[in-house]
């Protein structure tokens, strides 16, 4: 049985230098990156909003996780390809603790739905970022400001304290006719900024005209945004940045057997309940294909020979005709039962 995977057949891939690391604070890091100008000589185009994936081997595990941009399309024009990493997992871990200026390493071209569309979105934009949401919000607000994108902006950057804004230089030398920025902190805010938390009279503070609402942070913070908003007329449409699918709770600790096909190889490997079919694959050091990590891009998209599992409601961006003949995102899947499935595997499959 063939693969079901939507992915180009070369994976997608670019490989990068680092050029130069920013920390932030403990556990929090930009990274520059350009083309490491042997495999890669020039960086993909980059819509504002997108992301890349970032593939390492950790350990005995080959890790694939997505990462925002926090760089403009011209600047990945001109060769720069920008992202902040938060230290909250295996491959974050590896990348904010090891990976130094010079060291190459094997990416994803720039993808996502996380964009602006000209035909259905508003003349103005208002973002809200929580936190290290800010990095697509910013890739937007440079867009605006530099006219690569056709909107004006009305970023809301909300954070609990405010040692935690990042690119606070950046973002106010984009302030202008095109970009307006509104810091939020919600205890002990400096006079520079507004007091509290998002809400809708602060929308109607700053915000004039009808707009499209992009929001990047939390599931907290979009519950947030949804509620406050509810039947506001200012917000034509909202757009949410999808968070990755991670672990489930499985208070009985099940652990079932994953039958992977993958190219001309068959092979039996141990996966947990509590664990998505794409963490098992990582775990065991497999080379399928990975990249957005929620579901949308069909990457990873895969056949179940047989097996029991469980979709994601909230990542489940199926086909209702792929749900109906036992095809998969593994990206966020969980298994019921021992699973046998057909995967796409990396046909240059290359680690550094």
């Amino acid at each position: 049985m063939k693969s079901a995977s939507a992915a180009p057949v070369d994976g997608g891939k670019q490989f990068v230098r680092v050029v130069s690391v920013r920390e932030h604070f403990p556990g929090l890091k930009t990274f520059v990156f350009r083309a490491d100008g042997e495999r890669t000589k020039a960086l993909a185009p980059q819509r504002a909003g997108n992301y890349i994936a970032i593939t390492a081997k950790v350990g005995e595990s080959r890790v694939t996780r997505a990462y925002t941009l926090a760089s403009s399309p011209k600047e990945a024009e001109e060769g720069v390809y920008i992202s902040t990493v938060k230290k909250a997992g295996i491959l974050s871990g590896y990348l904010v603790d090891e990976v130094k200026e010079g060291d190459v390493l094997e990416i994803s071209r720039p993808d996502g739905r996380f964009v602006y569309d000209a035909e259905r979105d508003c003349a103005h934009i208002v973002g809200v970022a929580g936190g290290a949401g800010i990095t697509s919000m910013l890739s937007m607000a440079k867009a605006a400001a530099e006219g690569s994108e056709p909107y004006s902006m009305t970023l809301f950057f909300c954070v609990q304290h405010a040692y935690e804004f990042l690119f606070r230089d950046v973002l106010d030398g984009l302030k202008g006719d095109k970009v307006q920025v509104i810091y939020v902190v919600e205890h002990d805010a400096p006079d520079w900024a507004e007091s509290g938390v998002f809400t809708k009279e602060l929308l109607h503070k700053y915000v004039k005209e009808k707009s499209t609402l992009f929001a990047c942070g939390g599931d907290a913070l979009y519950g947030h945004i949804a509620r406050e908003l509810s039947g506001d007329g200012m917000v034509a449409n909202m757009k949410f940045s999808a968070n990755s699918v991670t672990d489930r709770e499985d208070a009985e600790g099940r652990t079932f057997t994953l039958t992977v096909h993958m190219a001309d190889r068959t092979l039996d490997i141990p996966m947990r309940a509590s664990e998505t079919v794409m963490t098992a694959t990582e775990r065991a050091g497999l080379a399928a294909l990975s990249q957005c990590r929620v579901g949308e891009c069909g990457f990873c998209r895969s056949v179940v020979k047989r097996g029991e599992f469980a979709v994601d409601a909230a990542h489940d961006r199926r086909t209702r005709e792929d749900a109906e003949n036992g095809i998969i995102h593994p990206c966020c899947t969980y298994p019921e039962s021992d699973m046998e499935i057909f995967v796409p595997s990396d046909p240059a499959a290359e680690v550094l």
